[in-house]
């Protein structure tokens, strides 16, 4: 079966990158049967803790459907009745004491038993290392905990959304595999937002990537083809990144034929070391990024790998709940992925 699920070069990766690596990996939506199925496969190959939040009896359910018979490394909570309800319910209310705010014992409870709230929790508290979430619930209710409760205290990043795509039969990019940013989460980023969307591109991308990051900040023009607020706006974070990084590779702003593809860079910007070339390809707004999205995944066949969710503290992703087992299955690889890399810079 592990040979059938791999399709091409990035997910043997993903496997490589993790094998022998074995966190706490928390599923909010663990009544989800897709995920169990996931779980069936992704157990193949690695043998990390998958902590299932959801109802005991529809979860046991699932398991016994889809025929798991070593489930040493599953464990189901029940939110309602587990032995840790107080001490994440005080654990939340002097979170929100931290951020000003006040909530009562009884609101504390309700929220603590909300699946995504409890799955923070547990990341918060050092008892899941990571979490997956979004096969069954919206990505409104996975951020609103992960910014609540994980981001309390740390360096505020703006959080946003990258994804991985693979275009199949494409000599571009890393043999046609591309981070795109931000896909999912600021509608039209300033100067700011922007710039942490670069950088935490380029992070994210030294987990995902086996060679170099090399960013493009796209547009609509090349080099000052046209002139608008926006392209200023992209000059600016290239100066800012090079000067905060001067080993990031990045440059802009760039057409996407420009930014990709060589002969067009070569007459479009010939003195570039990264246009022609580049892999992370970050997006003027939300609009553009996110038809590309769909578009190259639509029209492409490309495979789609997302939503890592980049800024956050500790790595808490979000998937579609239109997703199949197989995206459950890499998105766990890559969540797992991002936490090591986070443990290799702490080292």
């Amino acid at each position: 079966m592990q040979d059938k699920i791999i399709r091409n070069e990035f997910e043997q990766y993903i496997i490589d990158s993790i094998k022998n690596y074995e966190r706490n990996i928390v599923y909010p939506d663990g009544e989800d049967i897709r995920l169990i199925q996931a779980l069936k496969i992704f157990k193949k190959f690695n043998s990390s803790k998958t902590v299932l939040i959801g109802k005991e009896d529809v979860i046991i359910k699932n398991i016994k459907e889809s025929q798991i018979k070593d489930t040493n490394t599953i464990e189901i909570i029940q939110p309602s009745k587990s032995n840790k309800l107080n001490y994440y319910s005080n654990l939340l209310i002097d979170l929100f004491k931290i951020r000003q705010k006040k909530i009562t014992e009884a609101q504390a409870e309700e929220m603590v038993c909300n699946n995504n709230y409890f799955s923070a929790l547990m990341i918060r508290a050092g008892d899941a290392h990571c979490g997956l979430s979004g096969s069954l619930s919206s990505t409104e209710a996975m951020m609103r905990p992960l910014i609540q409760i994980i981001q309390v205290g740390h360096k505020k990043r703006y959080l946003n959304a990258a994804a991985i795509e693979i275009v199949p039969n494409c000599p571009y990019g890393l043999n046609g595999q591309f981070l795109l940013a931000d896909v999912g989460v600021i509608p039209d980023p300033d100067e700011e937002q922007m710039l942490d969307i670069v950088l935490l591109s380029y992070e994210t991308a030294l987990a995902y990537f086996k060679d170099e990051p090399k960013i493009a900040m796209l547009s609509y023009s090349t080099k000052g083809s046209a002139i608008s607020h926006k392209i200023d706006q992209i000059k600016r974070v290239v100066e800012r990144v090079r000067k905060i990084n001067p080993r990031i590779k990045i440059d802009g702003e760039l057409q996407l034929d420009a930014a990709i593809i060589p002969d067009v860079a070569q007459n479009k910007s010939p003195d570039s070391e990264t246009a022609g070339y580049a892999n992370v390809l970050i997006f003027p707004e939300l609009n553009s990024a996110n038809i590309t999205l769909k578009s190259i995944q639509r029209f492409a066949n490309a495979g789609y790998y997302g939503s890592t969710i980049q800024g956050a503290a500790i790595p808490f992703n979000d998937t579609s709940r239109g997703c199949f087992p197989e995206d459950l299955v890499w998105l766990s690889g890559m969540t797992l992925m991002q936490r090591k890399r986070m443990e290799q810079k702490l080292q």
